[in-house]
């Protein structure tokens, strides 16, 4: 009672969702549909075989009961030798299709499936609002979805032909003894149906059994994964959390005790009374049969049928009800994948075409990440001109980089209006005004592919190699360009390859820089362009981005003054609110914030 959970059981959600009989079949038939639209084949298959596998134990009874028969009867040795041959050659071909059908029809049509249902959920992902990542519920759901789509959609297959096998192979036991005896027939399904009855009641215990146990698991593969990842090597030789983990991992034997304690009589009660009942079936059954063989009442094939049967539908009909759970489980599981799947974005783009950049009007704008959340802006107003140099300043958490996310449309404002060449930014497709700008983010990513392909944003040709190369170089990634063994063709990161190179934050941060130069859009957006870089290298991108991006609008965030002295308008938050606007000279004449601010990092200069 201490182990893990039986096959095909899963560490559930506590938070799922409860399902009503109703709910669970609509949403097993639902993930059917999926299946069939991606892989038709593989649902008529696995019912097929399941039928096969069925009709198949019938068939295995009845050449038992033919064999006993034929000895019976005295029946002519080549006689049986025929009905031999014939049942090999049968079971050969059942070899053969089972075979074919698990390891090689199996695979193929899981793999099948496996990308038609992955590419569905990455485009609905990338469709998906950003502000549904600030839902802690629908973030975990997605992230589970993800993870865990494919798994419970190849267990719902296995699950299914599992049910069709079972319901099949019960019909045809059933048959087969009615046919032979209906007396025994009604006895020998009278006790599978008290067994299925107890078998129910257990597997229903064991199932609170193992949910139970569902915290401490975790707790255990937390520890585990703690004791076993390198992200907390340091930390653990550092400190004594170590012990303290050991001891946590240590009272999980304690919580599993009163665990055990708690479910030990009725599940041995149960267990009990579940092989009594099979006892005290087969033995009375086994009387009862051989006294009708003994008087010719019956023959020896009924007696081989009687006692076969008695097993295989018990089995069956206990199996069928431990399936039909596994379905209900898959069908609490599928609520998940089925509403990240109907999620529709609520950001929704117009028909406009955006045209060339030529101004930009934010009019009082405000927005909260969450309702009831402090606004991270608030009452914003402010206005950028084609060529102009704008520089957004201020603390951490001061709303620059969401006003940013706003002009992308990665949200909407809550209140106010963004205006884009006169017209609302909402009249537009979304393609067409983030086709328009080009926005290094301060939490930007380098990805596991090759660094040509980090640039282009997408699969690079030989004919935009050059391309790449020159924005690398006006981001000042040259001289690092040059030691790499293959040049723009070098895979980053070591996710996917052994020898892939590893760039510091500095270079990343340049490769990301290159991606908004490679983009050539109308609006650069560069989101502390510099965080990364020592005072040397940042000065040196500063020069190459006012060479590149001469006749382009840039708008500069950044909490670093030496990027923004040259801005043609300067725009200083504070809280979410815009509280001073001007050049860096007129700024610095007013004595206010910014002034403040400039100085405060000049004199951190001059003391180094």
């Amino acid at each position: 009672m201490h182990g893990r959970p039986p096959r095909g059981y899963h560490l559930r959600d506590k938070n799922a969702p409860k399902l009503s009989r109703k709910s669970a079949v609509k949403n097993v038939f639902w993930m059917y549909g999926r299946i069939w639209k991606y892989t038709p084949s593989y649902l008529i298959m696995v019912i097929l075989e399941g039928i096969i596998r069925g009709v198949n134990g019938a068939v295995e009874i009845l050449y038992v009961k033919t064999l006993y028969d034929f000895i019976g009867r005295n029946v002519d040795f080549y006689e049986a030798l025929r009905l031999i041959a014939i049942y090999t050659v049968y079971r050969s071909l059942w070899y053969f299709f089972n075979a074919w059908f698990w390891q090689v029809y199996w695979t193929v049509s899981q793999e099948r499936l496996h990308i038609e249902l992955h590419s569905d959920m990455f485009k609905k992902a990338v469709s998906l609002d950003l502000a549904r990542y600030d839902d802690p519920k629908f973030y975990n759901d997605f992230i589970w979805s993800m993870d865990q789509a494919f798994q419970h959609c190849v267990g719902l297959m296995k699950d299914t032909g599992t049910l069709v096998f079972r319901v099949v192979s019960a019909l045809a036991i059933a048959g087969i003894l009615f046919s032979v005896d209906p007396v025994i027939a009604l006895i020998i399904c009278a006790f599978a149906g008290v067994r299925t009855v107890f078998s129910f009641l257990y597997n229903k215990t064991q199932l609170a059994f193992f949910d139970e146990h569902n915290p401490i698991w975790r707790k255990e593969g937390y520890i585990r994964r703690v004791f076993m990842l390198p992200d907390y090597a340091k930390e653990l030789r550092a400190s004594e959390v170590a012990l303290n983990l050991q001891n946590e991992y240590g009272s999980a034997v304690d919580q599993k005790n009163e665990i055990v304690n708690k479910y030990k009589v009725k599940m041995t009660v149960l267990s009990v009374l579940l092989n009594t009942i099979m006892l005290f079936a087969e033995t009375g059954i086994f009387i009862l049969v051989l006294y009708k063989v003994c008087t010719g009442q019956t023959t020896l094939g009924t007696f081989s049928v009687a006692m076969g049967a008695i097993w295989r539908l018990s089995w069956t009909m206990r199996d069928l009800v431990a399936t039909i759970q596994l379905l209900h489980e898959h069908a609490v599981f599928t609520e998940k994948v089925r509403k990240f799947t109907e999620c529709e974005p609520e950001i929704i783009g117009g028909t406009e075409e955006c045209e060339p950049f030529e101004s930009l009007e934010i009019k009082g704008v405000s927005f909260a990440y969450n309702d009831g959340d402090k606004k991270a802006l608030d009452d914003v107003s402010l206005s950028i001109k084609r060529g102009e140099k704008i520089a957004i300043v201020g603390y951490n958490g001061a709303g620059k980089t969401t006003l940013t996310k706003l002009i992308s449309r990665l949200y909407d404002p809550t209140e106010g209006e963004i205006i884009y060449n006169g017209k609302n930014l909402k009249e537009y497709t979304i393609d067409g005004v983030r086709n328009r700008i080009a926005a290094v983010f301060q939490d930007y990513r380098i990805f596991a592919s090759t660094l040509a392909e980090n640039v282009a944003g997408g699969e690079c040709s030989e004919e935009s190699e050059e391309r790449v190369i020159e924005t690398l170089k006006k981001s000042t990634f040259g001289a690092k360009l040059e030691h790499l063994p293959n040049g723009v063709k070098t895979p980053l990161t070591r996710e996917f390859y052994d020898d892939g190179t590893v760039l510091s934050g500095g270079e990343q941060q340049k490769v990301a820089i290159a991606r908004a130069f490679y983009k050539d859009s109308d609006l650069i957006i560069l989101d502390e362009p510099s965080s990364a870089l020592d005072p040397d290298a940042e000065y040196e991108l500063n020069r190459s981005i006012a060479e590149y991006a001469d006749k382009k609008t840039v708008i500069f965030i950044s909490h670093r003054l030496s990027t923004t002295r040259h801005a043609d308008r300067i725009y200083m938050f504070e809280q979410g609110k815009l509280i001073e606007v001007g050049s860096h000279e007129e700024l610095i004449a007013k004595n206010g914030k910014y002034a403040y601010m400039f100085e405060l990092q000049a004199e951190k200069y001059r003391k180094q």
